[in-house]
């Protein structure tokens, strides 16, 4: 039995309605106590903020991170942040870390729990390469780890969804889950994987998927019942059609406004609509682009079926991992940068492409603070992640 007392504790717990009490804190076997033996291990955490572990829930931690080492590997010893990205030695209680955009396995757990986390969730796992996901998974210390899997594009989902059988779409979803360990839907793109296998993309909700007949629409419908079908612990996870394009938060209120027609089968949110900063923009081109933050913020407060999280950018480099593999594509034309794309055979296509956030850049600006808008416009701080 081990057992912990962590004294004078200054706790945060908006759960709880504690804002910022000093009390102490009682640990025994990992487990909040309310009492501990006087041979606890005592921690004098007077003038330090103590909360819940951080959860980061849309991660891209393990499997496609590899293509952005082996794509960028300057990146290794890139030190902007010191203590938190760069070389690091090994020590007596922890392993090497490199990196900084694509850190080493070590490095994530390492500089993840410095931050306050304590979970992060992988947020595209395809089922055919789930298995080297978890492999990478083991390799990364201190934190709980869980991933979503890719149902988007996959051919079974959409032929079950065209053919109206929706019985053996949720017995589909349960045994991929499974195969897989995921633990929840994640949707990029709806239909758009399938139709970049053919050099193409899908322009909305309700164009056609090549060859299946089915729309994007028809996929997030079919998936979110599916979803609720098998009471999953979490609602699907989706990365909404046009990502990236001038003029889409057209299509995101649109998403958002389709799945109210789905109800929860548990106590949670119906959709959780991922990096909406990507998909929150105004304007025809890049010639008149601007921010669609206030009109998605104004939808999101008058709805109670949804939750999302920002995909706030940070200026300087970055790697972009999606499994929107003609975004990929598209990225990678118009900055003219390295570019690797995958097909995941009869589920998804992905691509990576490393870019620059630049202050000077008018569109990155905007990006950054469309960002900012959508944290602060939206009124209920529990719907944004």
């Amino acid at each position: 039995m081990s057992e912990i007392l962590i004294k004078n504790a200054s706790v945060c717990d908006p759960a709880q309605g504690i804002n910022c009490e000093t009390m102490d804190i009682c640990i025994r076997d990992g487990k909040i106590v309310e009492s501990v033996s006087g041979s606890a291990e005592v921690i004098d955490a007077e003038g330090r903020l103590t909360m819940a572990g951080g959860f980061d829930g849309h991660t891209h931690s393990a499997g496609k991170i590899n293509v952005g080492r082996f794509i960028n590997p300057n990146d290794a010893r890139k030190n902007p942040v010191p203590g938190l990205s760069g070389q690091v030695a090994r020590t007596e209680k922890t392993r090497a870390q490199v990196g900084y955009n694509t850190p080493n396995t070590y490095a994530i757990g390492y500089r993840y729990a410095k931050l306050g986390y304590t979970t992060i969730c992988e947020a595209a796992i395809p089922l055919l390469a789930a298995r080297h996901t978890h492999e990478e998974f083991k390799e990364i210390p201190i934190l709980d780890k869980m991933g979503l899997s890719l149902f988007g594009s996959n051919w079974q989902v959409m032929e079950y969804i065209r053919d109206k059988e929706p019985e053996k779409l949720a017995a589909y979803i349960a045994w991929g889950l499974k195969a897989s360990r995921g633990y929840g839907v994640k949707i990029v793109n709806p239909g758009g994987g399938e139709a970049w296998g053919w050099g193409r993309n899908v322009s909305g909700l309700y164009d056609p998927v090549p060859n299946f007949d089915v729309t994007p629409a028809e996929i997030l419908l079919g998936l979110a019942e599916a979803n609720e079908r098998l009471q999953l612990p979490h609602s699907i996870h989706v990365h909404c059609n046009n990502l990236g394009k001038p003029g889409n938060y057209a299509t995101t209120i649109e998403t958002m406004k389709l799945l109210e027609k789905v109800k929860p089968s548990r106590d949670r949110q119906a959709l959780h609509v991922t990096h909406v900063q990507f998909n929150a923009y105004a304007g025809t081109s890049w010639r008149d682009f601007e921010t669609g933050a206030p009109m998605v913020a104004d939808y999101i407060n008058g709805a109670n079926h949804l939750t999302f999280d920002l995909g706030q950018v940070i200026f300087g480099p970055a790697v972009t991992m999606t499994a929107d593999g003609p975004v990929e594509y598209a990225n990678s034309r118009m900055l003219h940068e390295k570019w690797s794309n995958q097909d995941i055979e009869l589920e998804d296509a992905s691509g990576v492409v490393p870019l620059f956030y630049s202050p000077k850049s008018f569109v990155n600006a905007v990006q950054w603070a469309i960002g900012l808008e959508l944290a602060l416009l939206v009124k209920d701080p529990w719907k944004v992640m």
